[in-house]
């Protein structure tokens, strides 16, 4: 059944706000539809337990930024307060997600729905069972056994909307929310993207990479402009085998996919040289350089 706002209230659903735990209390969500909130934490091990936050309208995002906008997905890990969080919008590349995957519609889109989604019609068991509403799934599937059990299948109290166990068959193949979280959590979105991204430059000669972002730095302090320069990273064979203009390069919002080039020269035969970018402002500051680097022999 569904709600004059779209929200399924009824069995075989779940509530549209709902607190429970799973995985032998290892994980705990909760879930609001009608606000469009959910949180989930779960223990990875007795020393380290990830808190993961989705909602539109986050709070203490930077304002007017995407994330002030539109759906965010923070993760938290504690006790080494490590974080990182996507953003679900036109520039979006956020695939790793703690919530039911049909809340993904595709790495710009998300919504927070019913935790439990049924891809098959589903059947209210007439047969006496006890304290409990009993749901099948109209369609069988068969397990590796070889026997056939309903593909889906859900328990609630009786006349009740309390869930108490749900089963399907699979083939095998709030407030812990920092302040902080927009400046000091990495955007998993934000990059800088090259071609080529590997070069051959002989002795003398002069290569060019064209340089852009997949999308736009962050607005921070009303200023929404990243500064890049480059220097040889710790892997390099040989650090003045080299040589590169511009020394810097600067994108912003409107920028940011615009490409520019930067011109390598080799000065000197050595070995290998990996540049790597030095990132300043647009929320770059804290993204790993070394997933950015140039490769040059």
């Amino acid at each position: 059944m569904l709600s004059g706002d779209g929200v399924r209230c009824a069995q075989p659903y779940f509530p549209p706000q709902i607190t429970f735990s799973t995985y032998e209390n290892k994980a705990i969500y909760a879930i609001d539809e009608l606000n469009q909130q959910a949180y989930r934490s779960y223990i990875i091990n007795p020393t380290l337990t990830e808190y993961s936050f989705a909602m539109q309208h986050f709070p203490f995002a930077i304002p007017d930024s995407p994330e002030s906008k539109y759906y965010v997905q923070l993760k938290l890990s504690y006790p080494s307060n490590s974080c990182n969080y996507g953003t679900y919008w036109k520039y979006g590349d956020y695939l790793s997600s703690a919530f039911p995957s049909h809340w993904n519609f595709n790495d710009s889109s998300f919504k927070i729905d019913n935790f439990v989604n049924f891809r098959y019609d589903m059947i209210h068991s007439n047969n006496n069972t006890g304290n409990e509403d009993y749901w099948y799934a109209n369609e069988t599937c068969r397990i590796d056994s070889g026997e056939y059990f309903p593909c889906q299948e859900i328990y609630f109290k009786k006349n009740t909307d309390i869930p108490l166990r749900s089963a399907q068959v699979v083939r095998r193949r709030w407030e812990r929310i920092p302040q902080n979280w927009a400046y000091n959590c990495t955007d998993l979105s934000l990059g800088l993207l090259y071609n080529p991204q590997l070069l051959v430059i002989l002795l003398n000669n002069t290569s060019s990479v064209q340089l852009w972002l997949n999308t736009p730095p962050h607005r921070i302090n009303g200023n929404g402009t990243v500064i890049i320069e480059w220097h040889p990273s710790t892997a390099s064979k040989c650090n003045d085998c080299v040589t590169w203009t511009p020394k810097q390069f600067s994108f912003n919002s409107i920028t940011f996919q615009q490409t520019q080039t930067l011109h390598i020269t080799r000065v000197k035969d050595g070995q290998d040289v990996r540049l790597i970018p030095i990132f300043s402002g647009g929320g770059f500051d804290i993204v790993d350089p070394e997933q950015s680097q140039i490769s040059i022999y």
